[in-house]
């Protein structure tokens, strides 16, 4: 039969249809431009981080990032530079809003900082569902005023419904306070204090990582205010400030080792910010490769 319907369409001259090869270009193209600003992310990154590693996962999301300006994508992978930060989801996030590609920091990423003080032995952060054996009791010594036993013998399913996140540091051998955040408590810190997604309300909008992401919010929400309890730095300090940024919608240039990298939208540059803009033209397999003055 497939052959049958081959020779009818040969006969009435439909050609035959063309390979896709949108997401092979799109990938080459953004390997290019990425490839054309390794500097910048060779200066940012902090020793530990692995650059190729590092290029890898940012070219992966960079399909999501086609119609936002080049400059936002470098700002937002900048961030993602200054603090070590892999925009994979997990520790960080590139979040598309219009087009512009915003820095978001999620719960793994804080801890990843926590973890760089000398002082931090450990962080440890959990989710208690219904089924889960539990008690917490304030006024008891530490550690005995926190216990968490999962239900291993279900699926998470099983276990119930989260209802509550948790977190806590050990550090130098005694346990920090038990941050205990409920989904009550959570959704208060978002209406309280998110202006991102005050705005998305506003402008009848779905887009804010409350709105998609609530979990993810949640347990940011738990973990930034062990922020509070643990040793600190300036590195995490500064990435508390460039979260709330994010969240206001703040285009504040990143810092990066102590230095503000410039921007065409500034004022004073002589240029205005470029407008939505696909990413340089490249070339179909097995053709040359074209010349592009396309810039960021």
């Amino acid at each position: 039969m497939s052959d049958l319907k081959d020779r009818v369409k040969q006969a009435a001259g439909a050609p035959e249809p063309a390979a896709p090869v949108t997401d092979l270009a799109l990938k080459d193209s953004a390997l290019q431009w990425l490839q054309s600003r390794a500097t910048y992310f060779t200066d940012a990154l902090p020793r530990h981080v692995d650059r190729a590693h590092f290029m890898s996962v940012a070219l992966s999301v960079m399909p999501k990032l086609e119609k936002c300006t080049h400059d936002s994508v470098e700002r937002a992978f900048l961030a993602c530079c200054r603090y070590g930060l892999e925009p994979d989801g997990r520790q960080a996030a590139v979040i598309p809003y219009g087009n512009t590609a915003t820095f978001q920091p999620m719960y793994q990423g804080y801890i990843e900082l926590m973890y760089r003080h000398p002082a931090v032995d450990t962080v440890h952060f959990g989710w208690i569902r219904e089924k889960d054996e539990w008690d917490y009791e304030p006024t008891a010594p530490s550690p005995r005023d926190f216990r968490h036993r999962p239900r291993v013998d279900l699926t998470d399913d099983e276990r119930g419904k989260v209802i509550l996140a948790y977190a806590f540091a050990w550090i130098g051998g005694h346990r920090s306070q038990v941050i205990i955040l409920n989904r009550q408590q959570a959704t208060e810190i978002r209406d309280k204090f998110s202006k991102g997604y005050a705005k998305a309300v506003r402008e009848g909008k779905t887009d804010n990582p409350w709105q998609t992401s609530f979990d993810a919010m949640w347990a940011k929400s738990c973990v930034r205010r062990l922020v509070k309890v643990v040793p600190t730095s300036t590195e995490l300090t500064e990435l508390i400030n460039a979260d709330d940024d994010a969240d206001t919608g703040s285009t504040t240039p990143p810092i990066i080792r102590g230095t503000v990298i410039a921007r065409d939208d500034q004022p004073g540059t002589g240029e205005q910010q470029a407008p939505a803009a696909s990413w340089p033209e490249t070339a179909q397999p097995g053709a040359s490769t074209p010349e592009s003055g396309e810039s960021a």
